[in-house]
């Protein structure tokens, strides 16, 4: 199989149909293809694939200038390209396979006996995140099994190999290897790859098609500067140009983890499929120097976002178990130039127009922040950025209401944990004892600890579940507000919004604190009147400091 001129890309047609499609044929369909039919993380791999390509191709684009004329030149000189590396698109070439390490064995005291000894070889689940092995939970896989030595096609074998080597999460020892002439013993744990680590969430503009997509998402390198800054040697070659050919090779190696192209196609471990389709062979990995590790050792990902934490430190906003993503927009789509500032969005923001709304697709894979190596879920959130968004006073407006929702979630806790109280005596020694043992503690510690207490409460679990699907539901009147900014209709439609948070909170207090006895009804009233109790608009409460992430 051919990855550049076979078809191996879900896409969606004009006609809403799901395609395949060749990694060329993405370039020159014309606008035939209006999206990817695909999971969250292999939308970033892919978008990532054909970012690639396209610097590759057009040797650019240098400044705005040239990447004006991107459409016109991308599809011919993309063409062009592929043709002429077509060899490094194999995916079972003998020499070079793509992807992949030809001259990778075992030691010679561990050669297996015979072709079909599986001694020493991975399943193939090893490199699909959505199959059940290790610490994938079966959460998208209930049939197979972590022994089960099962037959892949070339199509998911492509697709699930530029995933996993981007989003390769670290965990695990390697195990010692021959990478042709040269014996890897005990190699270091491998870690994780480019895209790994933290839930980062990724975001790209989305364009009428995938090929208006890529130029949106495709910076200049005058725009690159303002991540990577005056050095030399950051913008580097496609990996297929300069292979690493050995564990030596330290200008390939430097090229692949240390330069902007290099590192859009990975090669985060060395492994190689066996032609049978069901095993492959792991070895060790290639570090991969991540803003989102420990000290930043390199540039944040040009679609990730940015921002100052509490402590006064950069980190890169990820996504949040049980956490809509709409509550950080205000945060994803902070278009900035300069190149000094420690808070900006993904750097695809500066290919629009601050007067023009624009579409964006938000993609995350959710980690566990304990258990690096556990996938907890992926997700992915489209949302249609109006201009008024873009100003400060939309960015304000949309933050403060995400503010006032979860200002709603925070009473809606103390409610439903006051209703606890009087009908659960051993809730109510709970909560007394933990305000004895937090006595001498702030304000604020004590409000996001009891906070944390009232989120572990069953009875809670049901009210936020509720709450916060229909707050979900109603983001369209957020959206309205922000349209109607520097209009007469934007009190009036903040107060729609603000009221279906009352209704929501109202309801949703109703179904999960039931009224069938005496005590309970009791216990309702008492709930009912701190859920309902008037509170001064400009009052800050200490409950609020931190957002509700149940």
């Amino acid at each position: 199989m051919n990855v550049a001129f076979d078809p191996w890309i879900p896409v969606v047609t004009m006609e809403g149909k799901r395609e395949l499609a060749s990694l060329a044929g993405v370039f020159t369909d014309s606008g035939e293809y209006t999206d990817l039919a695909v999971r969250p993380h292999e939308r970033v791999s892919l978008m990532r694939l054909f970012l690639c390509v396209a610097h590759a191709a057009l040797d650019g684009p240098k400044d705005y200038d040239e990447w004006c004329e991107v459409p016109k030149r991308l599809p011919d000189a993309a063409q062009k390209y592929l043709t002429e590396w077509k060899d490094s698109f194999e995916l079972f070439y003998t020499t070079k396979p793509w992807l992949q390490v030809a001259e990778l064995d075992f030691l010679p005291s561990d050669k297996n006996t015979g072709p079909d000894d599986t001694s020493g070889w991975s399943t193939l689940n090893k490199m699909s995140f959505t199959k059940a092995s290790g610490h994938n939970p079966s959460l998208f896989d209930h049939v197979s099994n972590d022994n089960d030595f099962l037959e892949y096609d070339s199509i998911e074998i492509a697709l699930n190999l530029l995933t996993f080597q981007n989003f390769f999460v670290a965990g695990g020892q390697a195990p010692s290897r021959v990478w042709g002439k040269f014996e890897m013993k005990k190699p270091p744990n491998p870690k994780g790859g480019p895209c790994a680590g933290k839930s980062i969430l990724f975001t790209f503009l989305r364009g009428k098609n995938i090929v208006e997509s890529v130029h949106l998402n495709l910076n200049s390198y005058e725009d690159l500067k303002l991540i990577y800054g005056g050095g030399k040697d950051w913008l580097g070659v496609p990996l297929w140009e300069m292979p690493i050919k050995s564990p030596t090779d330290k200008d390939a190696i430097k090229n692949a983890t240390q330069t902007h192209i290099g590192r859009l196609v990975p090669l985060t471990r060395l492994l190689k499929i066996n032609h049978d389709r069901k095993r492959v062979l792991l070895g060790a990995g290639l570090l991969y120097p991540k803003f989102q590790d420990e000290s930043n050792p390199f540039h944040p990902d040009q679609f990730a976002t940015m921002v100052v934490n509490r402590s006064g430190g950069r980190e890169l906003v990820s996504a949040r178990q049980n956490a809509g993503i709409w509550r950080q927009l205000h945060s994803l789509i902070v278009r900035s130039r300069d190149a000094s500032s420690t808070t900006r969005g993904p750097l695809c923001l500066l290919n629009t127009s601050p007067e023009c709304s624009f579409d964006v697709v938000v993609s995350s894979m959710l980690t566990n922040p304990k258990q690096a190596a556990e996938i907890v879920d992926l997700v992915e959130s489209v949302f249609h950025i109006p201009s008024q968004l873009l100003m400060p006073e939309g960015t304000n407006s949309y933050e403060q209401e995400v503010k006032k929702a979860v200002s709603f979630s925070s009473r809606l806790s103390s409610a439903v944990s006051e209703y606890r109280k009087e009908i659960d005596d051993k809730w109510l020694k709970k909560i007394n004892d933990f305000e004895k043992k937090t006595a001498r503690k702030s304000e604020v510690e004590k409000a996001r600890g009891k906070k944390y207490l009232e989120s572990t409460s069953p009875l809670y679990a049901t009210a936020s579940i509720h709450y916060w699907t229909t707050v979900e539901k109603n983001l369209p009147l957020l959206m309205a507000h922000i349209e109607a900014i520097d209009t007469d209709e934007a009190m009036p439609a903040r107060d729609i919004w603000r009221k279906m948070l009352y209704r929501a909170a109202l309801d949703a207090y109703t179904i999960a604190c039931g009224q069938e006895t005496s005590r309970q009804m009791r216990a309702f009233a008492k709930g009912w009147q701190v859920l309902t109790a008037t509170k001064n608009e400009n009052e800050t409460d200490v409950n609020d400091q931190k957002e509700d992430d149940v």
